[in-house]
């Protein structure tokens, strides 16, 4: 038996040469850590400013133009590929990917990053940005993403129960030991995220759920969700609606109209205390996921939103979830969230868009429906509302629904062909006044015209030459105002005039009509219209016409 009799506490002697080639060593890994630090591109932020917010991404506002694969297409990389060969055909610059829970801590504490690493890769080789789904507690209401040990054990990691006993599929929001875990996973990805990307920023946004909420009960109704209803309504969430009480949705201002400011869920909340309450134990749940991954990795997170459902109740919908009833609750209980963004399949998507667009949540579209209608929306999205981004779910099916979901597949490369190149100059000018979208059927498909003011001396008259389809699509497109006298116009299926509203009654002087695009901040000019072409007609296919008008 042999024994060192150096103390543990004095490293072995290195030879003087072997010493200077490991500070040499050092001192390179830490200058080059340095460089690259310093190189690298600033981190994807949330810029707000009063009443104006932007995605900020390598220093400019980003527009997200982008579209959802389907929720298993991260589980086999030929079905993510074929997903992201069509969002980059159509030229879109960002793609919405899950991860999931059950795939990343396969057992407990141990992770699995291969699948986040497979969606960070794909990508960058399709040449898109990349907004990351995290799938964790809840995905439509329910907790059908948590990993397989979670599943086994509700003695640790309690469900929800309804009001007669019976166990839902949701883990309770009350459950510590299931925040804790799930917290800690989220923090994990954040992590890899940061260490595989932070040189690259593809991931510019992070979703912090899916849908979340509690589905075929309004709360929970477990001995520990009980004693939380029963008890009072946290100051924390009385101050901050009482201080907020001008800016209320209007159904949570309507509710607490005539409500004490004090007492239980009941007491102040009246019949949409269960939902209430599941709303504030939500949100404070979801946030504290967030705050974990924000402090491994500060990206902007937003939360998706599973709308109401006419006149069903909270059960149906996932109850608790920001919806417009709760919204205000969420902006209290989740200050980690930086939107709280509607996924948006009804065609009434104005109502349901200005209802999530104000001064404290700017609107993101995480989903919409993919469909012909529906395309159009993405004017609206970021012409009307200022929005951040706008996509589609299930953008996969141009694949493998053959020739629908080819026509439908068109309808959106149409529409984001010409979107592509105008979102820096449609970034720089929202909240400005000068962007005006144009949208046929906004009266149930009988308007033909549409009438825009744009200065005080002229007016765009819009006459729809496209037939109102609901399923194959409709006119649509956009006027941006440049200068006084210089317009871009792009969309498709309209005519437009130009009309004096001073002095005599006609039409303004048409001095230059030019079709082309933008490359960065220049135009090119691809031809000059004139003769018989000399009108600002948009075709069957969506253009980009530049018009002059005389002063």
């Amino acid at each position: 038996m042999t024994s060192d009799l150096r103390s543990p506490s004095v490293p072995p002697r290195l030879p003087k040469v072997a010493a200077i080639a490991s500070a040499l060593l050092a001192l390179f890994v830490l200058t080059t850590a340095c460089v690259a630090k310093v190189g690298s591109p600033p981190m994807p932020s949330m810029e707000k400013k009063g009443d104006q917010a932007r995605l900020i991404v390598d220093g400019a506002p980003y527009l997200i133009l982008g579209g959802q694969v389907h929720n298993s297409d991260t589980s086999n990389p030929e079905d993510l590929n074929k997903a992201m060969d069509v969002l980059a055909s159509w030229q879109a610059n960002t793609v919405e990917v899950p991860i999931y829970w059950e795939a990343l801590e396969p057992t407990r504490g141990n992770y699995d990053f291969s699948s986040v690493d497979l969606a960070v890769n794909a990508a960058r080789k399709h040449g898109l940005r990349l907004v990351v789904l995290w799938f964790g507690t809840w995905k439509n209401g329910e907790s059908q993403y948590v990993p397989d040990w979670m599943k086994e054990d509700q003695a640790t990691y309690p469900h929800a129960k309804g009001p007669r006993g019976e166990v839902t599929t949701t883990i309770s929001p009350f459950s510590q030991a299931a925040m804790d875990a799930d917290a800690r996973a989220f923090a994990a990805l954040m992590r890899h995220i940061k260490s595989i990307d932070e040189s690259q920023r593809t991931v510019l946004m992070m979703q912090v759920e899916n849908e979340a909420g509690i589905v075929n009960t309004d709360r929970d109704y477990s001995e520990a969700g009980n004693q939380q209803f029963a008890a009072a309504v946290p100051t924390a969430l009385l101050g901050y609606l009482d201080r907020h009480r001008q800016q209320l949705s209007a159904p949570l201002a309507q509710a607490l109209s005539h409500a004490p400011k004090s007492g239980n869920w009941t007491h102040v909340f009246g019949e949409k205390a269960p939902e209430a309450i599941s709303a504030w134990a939500i949100s404070n749940y979801v946030n504290t996921v967030a705050a974990a991954g924000k402090r491994e990795y500060a990206l902007p997170m937003y939360v998706n939103v599973w709308l109401i459902e006419g006149v069903e109740r909270p059960g149906r919908w996932p109850s608790g979830g920001a919806t417009v009833n709760m919204l205000d609750v969420w902006k209290a209980g989740a200050p980690a969230i930086d939107m709280l963004s509607p996924d948006i399949y009804y065609p009434k998507f104005y109502d349901v868009a200005a209802q999530y667009t104000r001064p404290d949540n700017p609107l993101y579209v995480p989903e919409t429906n993919f469909n012909p209608y529906f395309a159009a929306f993405a004017y609206t999205t970021f012409g009307y509302f200022n929005g951040m981004g706008f996509n589609p779910f299930g953008i996969d099916d141009v694949v493998t629904k053959g020739d629908i979901g080819t026509a439908i597949g068109m309808r959106f490369q149409d529409t984001y062909s010409v979107l592509r190149p105008l979102l820096p100059l449609i970034a720089s000018k929202q909240y400005t006044g000068k962007l005006h979208p144009v949208l046929q059927g906004l009266a149930n498909g009988e308007d033909w015209k549409q009438s825009i003011r744009l200065t005080d001396r002229l007016a765009a008259n819009i006459e729809f030459t496209a037939t109102f389809d609901p399923v194959k699509g409709r006119a649509a497109g956009m006027i941006i105002e440049l200068a006084p006298n210089d317009f871009i116009v792009v969309g498709s299926g309209f005519d437009v005039a130009f009309r004096e509203m001073q002095g005599p009654l006609r039409d303004a002087e048409l001095i230059s009509i030019e079709e082309g695009t933008f490359q960065g901040d220049q135009w090119v000019r691809a031809r000059r219209l004139n003769g018989d072409e000399r009108h600002v007609s948009l075709p069957d296919h969506s253009t980009i016409l530049r018009v002059h008008i005389a002063k």
